[in-house]
C-alpha cells in the first residue's frame, strides 16, 4: 500500500470538507494518508487523519506572494522527500504539486474550480467570470497528471485528463424535525445582513467566524465547527449561507433549501450561483442586493427535492482510483 500526502487550501471549510471522504476512502482501502492543511482546513481534517499546519496562498497571486510561494514550495519538497510520499493529492493548493513535480511523484488534483478549465460553459453562465476562473485552475493544478473536477450538476467534459465527479457528500444525523433556519458566511457577518435576518428571517442559528459587536435579538453566532454545524443542517428548514461549491453540494443532495450569496468580486461564487439557478436547485443574489422580499419570497417557496448529478462518479472514489491508476506503473516497475 502506498504513503499518500493530501494538500487541502484552508480559505473557507469547502475544500477540507470534500477532502474528509477522500482521505477516509482512501485510508479504507489500505494507504497511510496525511493531510497537510491550509487555516481553515486545518480545524476539519485534524480529527480525522494526521495532519500539518501550513498557511495557503492568497487565491489571487500576485508579485508579493513570491516568497510564500517558493517558501511552500521548498516545504513541499522536504516533506515529500522525507516522508517518501508515492502520491500527492492536492485541493486547490499549487505548492503540493510543484513540489511533488520537483520530486518526480506523481499527483492528483482535484476541486470544484477545474470544472471552469475541463467543461464546457453553460449558456446561462457569463463568459468573462467563466474564462477567469479557468484560467485560475489550470494555474492551480500546473504539474498534475490526473484530474478530478467535482460539480453539482453534470456539465459536457472537454478535457480528456479529467473525470468529472459528483463532490463527496457525508450523510447527515436523520431522524430530526426541521425547524431551524441555518446560515454560514465564509467571510463574516456583517452588520447590515445580520440586522435584515433578523427582521425577515430571525431566530437564526448563524455559523461565521466574525460578526457585529452587538448582534440583533433572534441571531445566534457560532464559530465554525463541523460537527455542530452538520448537527445545525439536520435540524434545518432553510439555509442562508455563502455560494461554496461544497455547502452546495450538500443542500442539492439532501433537498435543502438554500439561498446562496455571493459578493460581485468573487467570479466562482457567481458562477456557482448560476448552475444552480438553471438547474432548478436553489436561489441565489449578490450579499449587497440582499432584501427583505427575496428572503420572503424564499422562505414561502416550495423546497426542491433531494437531487445529485447521480450520472456522475463518487468523488472519493475517483480520487482513490486516479492514485492507484498512477501507483500501478511504479509497482509494475519494482
Amino acid at each position: 500500500m502506498a504513503l499518500i500526502h493530501v494538500y487541502v487550501h484552508g480559505r473557507g471549510r469547502g475544500h477540507a470538507s470534500r477532502c474528509v471522504p477522500i482521505c477516509e476512502t482512501l485510508r479504507a482501502r489500505g494507504h497511510t494518508v496525511r493531510a497537510i492543511a491550509g487555516e481553515d482546513a486545518f480545524e476539519v481534517l485534524a480529527p480525522v487523519v494526521p495532519t500539518d499546519a501550513v498557511a495557503s496562498l492568497p487565491p489571487s497571486l500576485g508579485p508579493a506572494s513570491v516568497p510564500r510561494l517558493l517558501a511552500r514550495v521548498f516545504d513541499a519538497v522536504a516533506r515529500t522527500r522525507a516522508a517518501h510520499a508515492d502520491v500527492i493529492v492536492s485541493d486547490g493548493d499549487l505548492p503540493g504539486l510543484l513540489g511533488a513535480r520537483l520530486c518526480g511523484v506523481p499527483t492528483v488534483a482535484v476541486g470544484h474550480g477545474l470544472v471552469f478549465a475541463a467543461c464546457a460553459r453553460p449558456a446561462e453562465a457569463p463568459r468573462g467570470p467563466w474564462l477567469r476562473e479557468s484560467l485560475k485552475a489550470r494555474l492551480s493544478s500546473v504539474g498534475a497528471r490526473r484530474r478530478v473536477a467535482v460539480n453539482f450538476v453534470a456539465l459536457p467534459l472537454r478535457a480528456r485528463d479529467t473525470v468529472l465527479a459528483r463532490p463527496p457528500v457525508r450523510p447527515w444525523p436523520q431522524g430530526h424535525a426541521r425547524r431551524e433556519i441555518v446560515g454560514y458566511f465564509r467571510d463574516g457577518l456583517d452588520a447590515r445582513t445580520a440586522e435584515l435576518l433578523a427582521r425577515t428571517a430571525g431566530p437564526m442559528r448563524v455559523f461565521a467566524r466574525t460578526g457585529p459587536a452587538r448582534l440583533p435579538e433572534g441571531i445566534t453566532l457560532e464559530r465554525p465547527d463541523q460537527a455542530a454545524f452538520t448537527q445545525a443542517l439536520a435540524h434545518a428548514r432553510a439555509v442562508i449561507a455563502s455560494a461554496g461549491s461544497q455547502l452546495m453540494a450538500e443542500c442539492v443532495a439532501h433537498g435543502m433549501p438554500l439561498l446562496a450569496l455571493y459578493r460581485r468580486d468573487d467570479d466562482e461564487q457567481r458562477l456557482n450561483v448560476h448552475m444552480l439557478q438553471a438547474a432548478g436547485l436553489g436561489r441565489g443574489v449578490p450579499l449587497d442586493a440582499l432584501d427583505a422580499p427575496t428572503i420572503a419570497a424564499f422562505l414561502q417557496a416550495p423546497p426542491p427535492g433531494a437531487a445529485a448529478a447521480r450520472s456522475l462518479p463518487p468523488g472519493a472514489e475517483a480520487v482513490a482510483d486516479a492514485c492507484e491508476a498512477l501507483l500501478r506503473p511504479r509497482s509494475a516497475g519494482a
